[in-house]
């Protein structure tokens, strides 16, 4: 029997190892924020909306499934499943990377069509490395019908990365591929998050949508140590940012460009915490696939059916009607996330 190749292995790999090192618990920092309530919320909570503008797009939940999978045979699974549960809620879902599919199409191609036959109207968001070109870019575009690309960005995981690349000269094909390809592009982390700098560096070239991932969540430090058997480098991890620190990072950018959050959302309150703190909609992909995984499509659907009754019940206790209500939330952040601002002359 051929050997699988090596990039669609890893594919596989990263699934079965995603869901050995989950975990309920988050590493994302939202304890150390604190919101008040509102004892005189002046609302019904059906008049309570959760739909936001996602990319020029009114969709149904601030939410949306994010980069995940796709590229082997366990992976066409997940993204049909993806896309029916996507479809259910009416929200965004992005493809894994198509990285594999650039190279072996034939091999590939239905783990990734399959997100657009599963949901023929939705909003489908395709992704690519920051290595790709403009044309590889709309290639992956073209194939899913996609509404948007994604570009990840990826260093401290391709420095854990057995194979990984050596070489991080990504600037110039971001901005290529924004300014040439069909679609909105959101340049995208990949659960190490970012800074300030970084993000004025991305605003420089013409990148207006960021989804800033910090740590939290799913750890490809971890991930692709469990891969390396000569190094554990999993001490990689403390370059990272966390998901409230990307947040608080973005600050002076939110203004200027759409900022999306994820990495770390593990309940409802999460959710509302990133709004808070800038977000204009919020990524999930340990949580979802966990589901999916573990349990099945139905009772992913009911877990996620609970979560938005839940997103309600936390806008009403702060007085939310709306998604931008949550942004007028009295806020408190603990001591070191203070200390943290400081140091890195943020305001909030």
């Amino acid at each position: 029997m051929p050997k699988q190749d090596a990039q669609m292995q890893r594919k596989v790999e990263h699934l079965f190892l995603a869901e050995k090192f989950f975990t309920d618990e988050s590493f994302a920092d939202f304890d150390s924020v604190r919101l008040l309530h509102d004892a005189l919320p002046e609302l019904r909570m059906k008049d309570i909306d959760l739909s936001t503008d996602f990319l020029g797009n009114k969709v149904a939940l601030p939410f949306y499934f994010n980069a995940i999978t796709g590229g082997s045979k366990p992976s066409a699974k997940f993204n049909s499943e993806l896309a029916q549960l996507a479809h259910h809620l009416g929200i965004p879902v992005s493809s894994g990377s198509m990285g594999v599919y650039l190279r072996l199409p034939e091999e590939t191609r239905e783990s990734f069509t399959t997100l657009r036959e599963n949901n023929p109207d939705g909003f489908v968001i395709a992704n690519v490395s920051a290595k790709a070109n403009a044309k590889q870019a709309q290639v992956a575009i073209d194939l899913l019908k996609a509404d948007a690309l994604q570009i990840h960005i990826n260093a401290l995981q391709e420095l854990a990365m057995p194979e990984g690349d050596q070489e991080f000269f990504w600037l110039d094909n971001i901005k290529d591929i924004v300014a040439n390809v069909s679609v909105p592009v959101i340049v995208k982390e990949v659960g190490f998050g970012i800074s300030q700098q970084n993000i004025a560096q991305l605003y420089r070239i013409g990148v207006r949508n960021i989804d800033i991932s910090g740590f939290g969540g799913t750890d490809f430090a971890q991930i692709e140590s469990a891969r390396n058997h000569e190094l554990d480098l999993t001490y990689l991890d403390r370059f990272s940012l966390s998901t409230v620190e990307s947040l608080l990072e973005s600050a002076p950018y939110q203004n200027k460009m759409t900022i999306l959050a994820s990495g770390g959302i593990r309940t409802p309150m999460d959710v509302i915490k990133a709004i808070r703190l800038g977000a204009s909609a919020v990524g999930m992909s340990g949580l979802v696939l966990h589901h999916l995984q573990k349990y099945s499509l139905s009772e992913a659907e009911i877990f996620f059916d609970e979560f938005v009754k839940q997103l309600k019940l936390i806008m009403a206790a702060i007085g939310a009607r709306s998604i931008k209500d949550i942004k007028k939330a009295p806020i408190v952040f603990d001591e070191r996330l203070i200390n943290y601002m400081k140091q890195r002359n943020i305001n909030f």
